[in-house]
């Protein structure tokens, strides 16, 4: 018996089979493994074409939205600044362009509801169809932010990719005032009095409260951290960040037109109605002086009737109208231009009819002053006033004026109980509004200067200028501009434009 169990034999079949069965289970564990491999790796390539189709359906709409708010902002703005000075609002070119745009969307892609829809079709791979089905829907108005979802699809396979683009318009040229800013300053803003009726915002500067009665009834435009107050003062105002301060503010000023003055003659006579006659006045020292009791002196010529007919532009040295005297300047049915070396109003009244313009080019000297008036009883479209001397631009007493006013270099003092009104240009570095002056329609355009607000003066239109300083009992109210601007040629226009998108992230959606 135990010589039987010391035989071998068998040994070597059974080590034969063992041998067999792990040489079957490491191929079919290898054969298993590499089909895995096989197969992860078909779903990598799937998974990275799949992403790729989702990533290029995406840029193939994005590349269509460019094109179309390029096409629409081209079309719109040729429209708009064939309007009417008074129709060119900000607000309008934005909705009038957003009618446009989706109104082109509508055209090229299928709307549902408020959604835009495409597909993209790729070629096939691996016999499997690829698309990307993309969508665009209007994420903000206020923003104009568009955002484009495109999911891409290879087979079974899909993925999803995403990214929001925003329409810069711009703020156009010849008005700053886009929105409801009742001073927009390039830096800091002081308030240590007065009541701002509107928003108060700057570009990059802070806004610092320092007295209880500054008082600001919509949005404060800085970061929180360039925003100061009592810690005591309990301010409630919705705090927005920084607001962008339009660029060209300041239209080119018509220097040619006082360059040229050199080789203009001087006016030598004049055409008035003394005592009811007409008589070619000569002018002694090429200038022009009112003044006197009656119906007044012109050169010291009695009763004369105020009128002087314009039938061509004129160079005058000086123009000087007091003793409460007025002059009315008939223009006719045509533009005029009147330029004197020096204008002296002293309890004098400036007054304009016929259906021109009248546009003032004054070189050196500037004075309103007393009670004296500049086209009160006029339209403020109807006159324009470039005054390129250095000296004081000084609006004192209880004087009024309606006209756009240009100041190249020089400081500007409103003061007394009289008014501005109109749009007031300044390329000098200090704006001072005092005393009691109501400007109503008044719309400040300063981006050198700082305006400083004190006493009662109340602005009623908007500021725009570097840095803002008010106190006292000063006023400004925001209201929107409506009031011809000539000045600006015509009102806000809008330019060609290249970069009208920026574009955040391209993200993946789960």
């Amino acid at each position: 018996m135990f010589k039987n169990l010391k035989q071998e034999n068998g040994y070597s079949l059974l080590l034969v089979t063992l041998t067999i069965a792990f040489i079957s289970v490491l191929g079919i564990t290898l054969l298993t493994l590499t089909a895995n491999s096989l197969k992860m790796s078909a779903n990598e390539r799937d998974d990275q074409s799949v992403f790729y189709i989702a990533e290029g359906g995406l840029n193939s709409t994005k590349s269509k939205v460019e094109q179309l708010v390029k096409i629409t902002y081209d079309e719109n703005r040729k429209k708009f600044n064939k309007l009417p000075p008074d129709k060119r609002k900000p607000e309008k070119f934005k909705s009038d362009f957003i009618e446009a745009f989706e109104s082109s969307l509508e055209k090229i892609f299928e709307k549902n509801q408020s959604t835009y829809a495409d597909t993209v079709t790729f070629d096939e791979q691996f016999n499997e169809k690829t698309f990307a089905n993309v969508t665009v829907i209007q994420e903000s108005a206020e923003q104009l932010q568009y955002k484009i979802t495109s999911v891409g699809n290879v087979g079974k396979k899909t993925r999803t990719v995403a990214q929001t683009i925003t329409i810069d318009l711009g703020s156009g040229t010849g008005s700053g005032f886009s929105n409801s800013a009742a001073i927009h300053a390039i830096k800091n803003i002081e308030l240590g009095g007065g009541k701002l009726n509107g928003d108060v915002v700057s570009d990059s500067g802070k806004i610092n409260i320092t007295q209880e009665s500054a008082k600001i009834t919509g949005k404060i435009g800085t970061t929180p951290d360039k925003f100061s107050k009592p810690s005591w003062m309990n301010v409630t105002n919705e705090i927005i960040g920084n607001v962008a301060f339009p660029k060209d503010v300041l239209p080119p000023f018509p220097d040619n037109e006082f360059t040229s003055l050199s080789t203009r003659p001087y006016t030598n006579s004049i055409q008035v109605s003394i005592d009811g006659k007409q008589i070619q006045l000569p002018l002694e020292n090429h200038s022009i002086k009112i003044d006197g009791g009656g119906n007044g002196h012109i050169n010291g010529y009695q009763n004369f009737s105020g009128t002087l007919p314009l039938t061509q532009s004129m160079y005058l040295k000086t123009l000087t109208v007091s003793s409460d005297r007025t002059l009315t300047i008939d223009v006719g049915d045509s533009d005029k231009n009147l330029y004197i070396d020096n204008f002296d109003f002293s309890q004098g009244h400036l007054n304009i009819t016929g259906s021109g313009r009248l546009t003032l080019y004054i070189m050196d000297t500037f004075n309103l002053k007393g009670d004296s008036s500049m086209n009160n009883t006029g339209d403020i479209g109807q006159l324009s006033v470039y005054y390129t001397g250095t000296s004081l631009m000084d609006f004192t007493g209880d004087t009024k004026t309606k006209a756009s006013i240009y100041a190249k270099s020089a400081d500007i003092k409103i003061n007394g109980s009289g008014s501005v009104q109109g749009n007031l240009y300044a390329g000098g570095s200090n704006i001072t509004v005092e005393g009691g002056s109501y400007n109503h329609d008044l719309y400040i355009y300063a981006p050198d200067a700082k305006i400083t607000m004190r006493g009662s003066g109340e602005v009623i239109g908007g500021i725009m200028a570097y840095t803002v300083n008010t106190s006292g009992g000063s006023t400004v109210t925001y209201k929107p501009k409506t009031i011809e601007d000539t000045i600006s040629n015509g009102g806000l226009v809008f330019e060609e434009n290249n970069n009208l998108t920026i574009s955040n992230s391209m993200l993946e959606v789960e």
